[in-house]
């Protein structure tokens, strides 16, 4: 199966990995689980879709990361965790398949990711996940550096 995400990888030609999945997988739980094959747990990303207002943002954090709200707030105001629904609508897919490369929103990584030597992330699809090298990421994704994790 050819994923969206590839595309966008093999344009700016980024090295990355598939990494196949047993079972459809919603968190990180769920990837560590379902993974095929060896993945650090430690090195899972995710992202969130937030909103304020009728605006959207995708935040970028590592697995195990919660979001600070105050911190968010500082930076771009009060926010709320999308619904599924919305994260439907924005992203084309359900929570746990979101892939940052593949969005039409504000994407804000947290700076603590860029600490991790691979990250591992959502495809567009429940069923695979794609790593890349943390230092590959500005070359694929234009996002904003903040400290948005608690």
């Amino acid at each position: 199966m050819r994923l969206k995400v590839q595309d966008v990888l093999e344009s700016k030609n980024i090295q990355y990995r598939i990494i196949e999945l047993k079972e459809r997988a919603i968190t990180v739980q769920d990837v560590i689980k379902y993974s095929e094959e060896y993945i650090n747990s430690e090195e899972i990303c995710k992202t969130i879709l937030v909103k304020r207002k009728k605006e959207y943002y995708a935040l970028f954090l590592r697995g195990a990361d919660k979001i600070d709200f105050k911190k968010l707030r500082g930076l771009i105001g009060k926010t709320s965790i999308a619904s599924r629904d919305e994260v439907h609508m924005v992203s084309g897919v359900n929570p746990g398949a979101v892939c940052p490369l593949l969005l039409d929103v504000p994407v804000i990584v947290d700076q603590r990711v860029l600490s991790l030597d691979k990250l591992n992330f959502g495809s567009g699809n429940h069923l695979y996940g794609v790593e890349i090298a943390s230092v590959d990421l500005a070359k694929v994704l234009d996002y904003r550096l903040a400290d948005v994790a608690q």
